[in-house]
């Protein structure tokens, strides 16, 4: 079948979604001229194998509009012509199949294109990859710099390549047979690190013990004007033994930057006094959204320790936000102790949850979400979140939060009575009556429809997905 010209309809149909879906389904309400590919409709469908025979024959755009503003990957797409695909996003562009270019091709991903606060993901089995570093990857008219393994990346790094630039993985990277004594990017990153949804895997860094001044992660740290997004940490072991050390993270000692969609598995810890041992980050004074930590985290005496992030820390021109997160796994030892976060001083969380088992030490605060509620350079919020994990040990346990100091600014948000170990209605927090905000429900109530001030847009329930619990619609744990 020839796509120069193809033009299919189905009159009177009404969509429940506004977006051209790539898929196995027959092509449908699609114009394809010229090889470029618009909707004619809201519900719109091209084909992966139409694509596929665009692709061998020259460049295809596929190009959303106001009628079906969104493009969604939904088969696996490849092909090995040098030809170009463009994917051109009025709204979003969300990549739930692989895309694989398996010759020199190139792929321009290009969102918001008339609408507004379009995006693109990777979510699920997702990701993109390159045979061929000299492939071209663009997105939104930047021009990005692929590498097929970590041995290249760290190169860039060694020969003094400048930080700002725009760096991409071209597929998974495994870091196994090394063990780094420092952050195997030890820098303060201030470019953009696009992940594209593939793996990093068996990354090992244990510091020895002696007087380091470093951040372990990783990145050492992620600037102000940092950004790293769709990365996945598989299988990490990160031990901090220094007497000096700034933080510990998975991804990084600290970040005051954007960190998008990025997931860890494995274990952090840090037998130093008074440092932040985070699953993600060690401390967090940019953004942090739509990201996930499934890890053990431990930390000494006087530490800051969080499923997600062991300090998120608000100081001027530093917001400290966590949206749409969560943890699961085990956080222990430590002052302040949480299932998502150690100590939150200042900063906004929300539309996040963890499922952590927190286990507190002696004169600790533990909280099922946060151990430490506190000010900061701005009064802390906390809103539309929840945990479910065991609370133990501390001078200060509670069901949500272990010390509240702040005696305000949370709302709609919950722990589980049931499974925390803190059935006490009273005790959300774990120094003083529960802020109006703090709320402790059954499981039954917590998995029987979204809780008040749950967003529908946001949040849903289905019993086969989080164990019943609510779960990110943008963020499934699936």
């Amino acid at each position: 079948m020839s796509l120069a010209v193809i033009v299919v309809g189905l009159a009177g149909q009404t969509a429940a979604w506004a977006s051209v879906k790539i898929s196995k389904k027959p092509t449908q309400n699609m114009s394809c001229s010229g090889g470029v590919c618009s909707p004619t409709a809201k519900k719109a469908v091209l084909n992966v194998n139409d694509l596929a025979q665009l692709l061998a024959g020259g460049n295809a755009t596929i190009k959303s509009g106001q009628l079906a503003q969104d493009i969604e990957i939904d088969a696996a797409l490849s092909w090995t012509s040098t030809n170009r695909l463009t994917l051109d996003a009025y709204g979003s562009i969300t990549f739930n199949k692989p895309v694989k270019l398996l010759g020199a091709g190139a792929l321009t991903i290009a969102t918001n294109d008339g609408g507004t606060g379009g995006d693109f993901r990777f979510v699920g089995r997702g990701h993109a990859k390159f045979s061929d570093v000299h492939s071209a990857l663009t997105i939104n008219g930047q021009r990005y710099q692929l590498f097929k393994s970590f041995k290249a990346f760290r190169r860039e790094f060694r020969h003094g390549a400048g930080t700002r630039k725009f760096y991409a993985q071209a597929g998974n990277w495994d870091m196994s047979g090394s063990i780094y004594s420092a952050s195997p990017i030890d820098i303060a990153f201030e470019g953009a690190f696009e992940g594209l949804g593939n793996a990093i895997s068996h990354m090992t860094i244990h510091e020895p013990s002696e007087d380091r001044s470093t951040a372990l992660g990783f990145f050492g740290g992620v600037s102000l004007t940092g950004v790293v997004r769709d990365i996945t940490l598989t299988d990490v072991d990160v031990a901090g033994m220094g007497s000096v050390l700034r933080g510990a993270g998975a991804l990084a000692g600290g970040s005051a930057g954007v960190v998008s969609n990025a997931r860890v598995t494995g274990q952090v810890s840090s037998t130093v006094t008074g440092v932040e041992v985070g699953g993600l980050l060690g401390t967090n004074g940019g953004m942090v959204s739509d990201s996930s930590a499934n890890i053990a985290v431990s930390g000494n005496t006087e530490t800051l320790s969080g499923g997600l992030v062991g300090h998120n820390l608000s100081l001027d021109g530093y917001p400290a936000i966590v949206q749409d997160s969560y943890a699961s796994g085990t956080v222990s030892g430590g002052s302040a102790i949480g299932g998502l976060i150690g100590k939150m001083e200042g900063g906004n969380v929300s539309n996040s949850y963890s499922s952590a088992t927190v286990t507190g030490s002696e004169g600790a605060s533990a909280g099922g979400l946060i151990g430490a509620f506190a000010p900061g350079y701005s009064a802390p919020r906390l809103s539309a979140s929840y945990s479910t994990g065991i609370v133990s040990e501390g001078a200060f346990v509670g069901g949500l939060i272990g010390q509240d100091l702040v005696g305000s600014g949370i709302a709609d948000s919950y722990w589980d009575m049931d499974t925390s170990g803190i059935s006490d209605p009273a005790r959300g927090a774990g120094n003083v009556a529960n802020d109006p905000g703090i709320t402790g429900l059954t499981t039954q109530q917590l998995k029987s429809g979204l809780p008040a001030g749950f967003s529908p847009s946001i949040w849903k329930e289905k019993a086969k997905i989080n164990n019943g619990y609510p779960y990110l619609l943008d963020n499934s744990p699936e």
